[in-house]
This record gives C-alpha cells, structure tokens and sequence, in this order.
C-alpha cells in the first residue's frame, strides 16, 4: 500500500514538474526579444515589394518581446495590401517572425472608361495597377465600366457593371484552351455595344466575336480561316472578319 502511495505521489511530483518547466520555459520564451522578421517568399518577384513591406511590420514590432507583438495588426497589414491574396504568420522557437504570402496572380490587364486601368485574375478578382510592377499578359480595352481602380473586388455576375469584365474573362478562358488563336492574339476589345472583337499578328482588319455564346466554336473557325487563308493576298485587302453568325465567316473589304 504504501509503494502504491509512494509511486502515485512520484507521478504527480513528476507532472508538477513538468507543468512548472513548461510555464517557465513559456515565460521565458515570450519574454525573449524578437530576433528578426522573416518573409517568404523572400525576393521581389511581383507587386509587393518585400522591403516596404518588412519595414512596415517592423514598425509594428519595434524591439518588443515575442509575448508582446500584436499578431493582429501584423495580419491587417496584410490583408489590407491590395496585391496579396493570402498571408499567414508565426514566431518560430528561434524568436524570428515568420510571414508567409501569396500575391494575385493577374490574367489580364483592362483599360477602361476613364482612362482607368486594373488586372483580373484567372478567379475573376479585379487586383489594382502597381507602381513597381508590370506582368506581360493579354489586353483587352474598351467599354469597360470600373468599378474602382484602387480598391481589390471579386466580380459580380449580378451587377451591370461587371458584365463585360465577366464576359472578357470568359474569351479568355476560350483564348487560352485554343493553342493556335492564344499564340496569334494581340488584344481583346469590347466596343460600345458590349460586342467584343480581336486583333490579330499579321492581320490588320478587325476580328469581330460578338458574345461569348459558342466562343470556342467562333474561334476555331478563326483558326481553320486564318491557317487556310492567312497567306493569301486577298486577306490583305479585309476590312473585317465576322464571326457572330453560326456555322460562318463573314468578310467585307476595305
């Protein structure tokens, strides 16, 4: 009876102990200085521009200890950049500040009303212009309404005024499931009847889709026109190739 007592009284010693340890090596751990500030990834590679950044978060932390950094300011800074679509934060055992994050990945840029300007992403988000940075990706200009030129939106299939940018993303998917077209565009167009056209390398007239109602279809017949028909001197002479009627091309001259 009283080994039992002795090895029961042993076992809560020992988990005392190790209860007591722990709070103390948690104390001391948040009473150490934060040693650095970590991010990744760790060169320029696109809109954030990583000194700005670990400057403003250091201005956050300043020299305080690892128990007093205020983790949820550092996330607002974050997730008030315009350009990064996912950030996570930590301090490892070493005492440095790790944060990690994801910028928006642009599909293409849009010129507007206005003489205004944004990106769109593949997910439909509309990521604002950057001072610092410009990705090579396809245009598409014309009557395009923007709901702001600053601020980070997902699209709405539900307001007026991002109908166009939906449809502009959905010429986009069909531009790039088509290898031959993706290779041969040069800029996508809506004009003032929310009708949109294309320019093509090595044809100077006008490429006119219509909607985006059997996109894939309009432009594979783009394509067997323009591989038949590209070299031919009559095609010089186009003004247009229409391609908003089923089953057809279209072609007036200048």
């Amino acid at each position: 009876m009283v080994k039992k007592i002795l090895s029961i009284l042993l076992w809560v010693v020992t988990a005392a102990a190790l209860i007591a340890l722990f709070v103390f090596a948690r104390e001391n751990y948040l009473h150490t200085p934060l040693k650095s500030i970590q991010l990744l990834p760790s060169a320029d590679t696109g809109f954030v521009r990583k000194t700005d950044l670990r400057d403003e978060i250091a201005s956050l932390c300043g020299k305080k200890n690892i128990g007093t950094v205020d983790m949820l300011a550092i996330q607002k800074v974050m997730d008030d950049n315009a350009w990064i679509e996912s950030s996570a934060s930590h301090v490892g055992l070493d005492g440095t500040l790790n944060v990690s994050f994801k910028e928006y990945e642009p599909w293409f840029r849009v010129y507007g009303k206005g003489r205004r300007s944004v990106y769109v992403t593949r997910d439909g988000v509309v990521v604002p212009m950057s001072s610092i940075y410009t990705p090579y990706v396809l245009v598409a200009s014309g009557n395009f309404d923007l709901r702001s030129d600053t601020d980070t939106y997902r699209l709405n299939d539900t307001l007026d005024s991002d109908v166009n940018l939906l449809n502009a993303l959905h010429w986009c998917e069909a531009i790039e499931d088509n290898d031959f077209i993706s290779h041969c565009i040069g800029q996508l167009y809506c004009n003032n009847k929310n009708q949109f056209e294309l320019t093509m390398k090595g044809f100077d007239g006008r490429v006119i889709v219509g909607d985006t109602c059997d996109a894939a279809d309009k432009l594979w017949r783009l394509e067997v026109f323009m591989k038949q028909r590209i070299d031919s001197p009559e095609t010089k002479t186009l003004k247009s190739i229409n391609l908003n009627y089923k089953n057809q091309i279209v072609c007036t001259k200048r």
